[in-house]
């Protein structure tokens, strides 16, 4: 899927995340919070009820695992292979189990969107509380990872105020 058009209104504010930009205005989130630490993270909360966690990570740990254990060559080589099992209907064991740790079943949407080189894949169960964009830049051996309770408009809205440096 296409990319949404970047979209940063004048009275917002860009936060620089390691090479990636977010645009967010006061009026979208009641609370922005930066977290230091081994984990990068920004949370965004809304209402004090619902949040989204955007964190930096590298992708053997956001990605429990999976590059090493089936030996994928790269963090998207990962993805593409993890993504492309659901549909399948002869799956080992091990794959089978990584599609349970992803939370990804039959009814889950599964989605990527391309913006030059820069991917998403997004996992979204409804009203699951742990949706997940996982969001690689070229070769890189980190990942971006927003993770909260979102719909499929909202992944739209959420990539539309992101872009890389």
């Amino acid at each position: 899927m296409a990319w949404p058009e970047f979209s940063c209104s004048d009275n917002a504010v860009v936060i620089t995340f390691v090479d990636l930009n977010v645009c967010t205005k006061a009026s979208t989130y009641s609370k922005v919070e930066v977290l230091a630490g081994a984990t990068p993270t920004i949370v965004f909360e809304q209402n004090g009820t619902d949040f989204n966690a955007l964190s930096y990570e590298p992708a053997e740990k956001a990605l429990s695992g999976l590059p090493s254990r089936i030996q994928a060559e790269s963090p998207r080589q990962a993805l593409d292979a993890l993504f492309s099992w659901r549909d399948s209907s002869n799956l080992s064991p091990k794959q089978q189990a990584f599609l349970q740790v992803f939370g990804i079943e039959a009814q889950t949407q599964l989605m990527q969107f391309t913006n030059g080189n820069m991917t998403a894949y997004v996992r979204l169960n409804e009203g699951a509380a742990d949706n997940t964009i996982f969001m690689i830049v070229g070769n890189s051996s980190n990942v971006y990872r927003v993770i909260g309770n979102f719909s499929s408009a909202d992944v739209q809205q959420w990539l539309s105020l992101l872009n890389v440096n």
